[in-house]
């Protein structure tokens, strides 16, 4: 039975990870990417960020299916640091545009803290319900 999670990237790294389909963790965080396994669901949330004077809120842009074992790579695909820590994924459904992550946190079981929900992704890699999973999917679904 597969396992649901939420991955961190940014806009920078967004598109190596719909193109190349890899996503990676920073040096030191191989404990936290070893909890995935082939079959494992990720949702991609990008971080919120500036394009020229304009505020883009956190969003979900995509979810993936994992279809390797974590491995190690130090090879320059990402942009900035090399998250050397990483695993292939298999596109599931990516949506025409990002779907605004802020309105789902009051529906979302795995953030108890509504007023903190952002420190339940600091570390990069969050594990969510089924019940998040079905959630979030059908918010990607409808674009909404």
């Amino acid at each position: 039975m597969p396992n649901y999670y939420i991955a961190v990237t940014n806009d920078e790294n967004w598109p190596v990870v719909r193109d190349k389909h890899v996503w990676g963790l920073p040096e030191g965080r191989e404990n936290l990417i070893r909890r995935l396994k082939e079959g494992d669901y990720l949702f991609i949330y990008l971080m919120s960020s500036k394009r020229g004077d304009t505020l883009l809120p956190p969003r979900l842009a995509g979810l993936f299916q994992v279809v390797s074992e974590p491995y190690r790579d130090t090879k320059r695909i990402f942009k900035g640091r090399i998250y050397p820590n990483r695993v292939k994924l298999k596109e599931v459904l990516i949506p025409e545009e990002p779907v605004e992550f802020k309105p789902l946190v009051p529906k979302l079981k795995f953030i108890r803290n509504k007023q903190f929900w952002a420190a339940h992704l600091r570390s990069g890699l969050a594990k969510i319900t089924e019940r998040d999973f079905k959630l979030l999917k059908r918010a990607l679904e409808r674009g909404e």
